[in-house]
């Protein structure tokens, strides 16, 4: 009787045994992909550039500055610089938006500033998880980049319009059309 109960005893640690090794095995299949701080890849983006206007108008604007300066850092920066300072862009996207002067704080600019935030916290979760995945870390960075241009071309077309120029053009464009 003690003989069956050590017999099942070893069985039953035997079988344990075994469904955990093939749990190890099945876990080293999985190819973790390291974000390597040494590695060259980047993302192929171009940054737009103000308008002289534009410049001009944001000259005193020492968080906008601030804000151009670290994503022009990002854009051409790899994976493991960009998982290490994401929380940094966070916080210069929040204080380039909460110090928007008048001027700027229009629906058109709050709108490319809602979009950058939405972009960066996609790029936060990536960055943030367990194993983070350097391509698409990448591909959220492109992402980021681009929203970002699109706020210069807000700014550009911003600086360039002369709202009483534009309201008369568009009533003699009306004028125009009802003749």
């Amino acid at each position: 009787m003690n003989f069956s109960r050590i017999s099942l005893l070893v069985i039953a640690i035997l079988c344990f045994a075994c469904k955990k090794e093939k749990q190890i095995v099945q876990d080293s299949s999985q190819t973790i992909v390291r974000l390597d701080s040494l590695s060259n890849a980047k993302i192929n983006l171009n940054l737009l550039k103000l308008s002289a206007e534009a410049e001009k108008d944001l000259e005193t604007f020492e968080d906008f500055k601030n804000l151009r300066s670290f994503i022009q850092t990002l854009s051409t920066a790899n994976p493991h610089y960009i998982h290490k300072h994401v929380d940094s862009l966070d916080l210069l996207i929040q204080t380039f938006d909460e110090n928007l002067s008048e001027e700027l704080n229009l629906n058109t600019i709050n709108s490319r500033i809602t979009v950058m935030s939405t972009e960066l916290g996609l790029l936060k979760l990536l960055s943030e998880s367990k194993n983070p995945n350097p391509e698409k870390i990448l591909e959220a960075n492109t992402r980021m980049v681009t929203a970002y241009n699109s706020l210069i071309i807000q700014l550009n077309e911003l600086s360039l319009a002369i709202p009483e120029n534009i309201e008369k053009e568009l009533l003699r464009e009306i004028e125009e059309d009802e003749e």
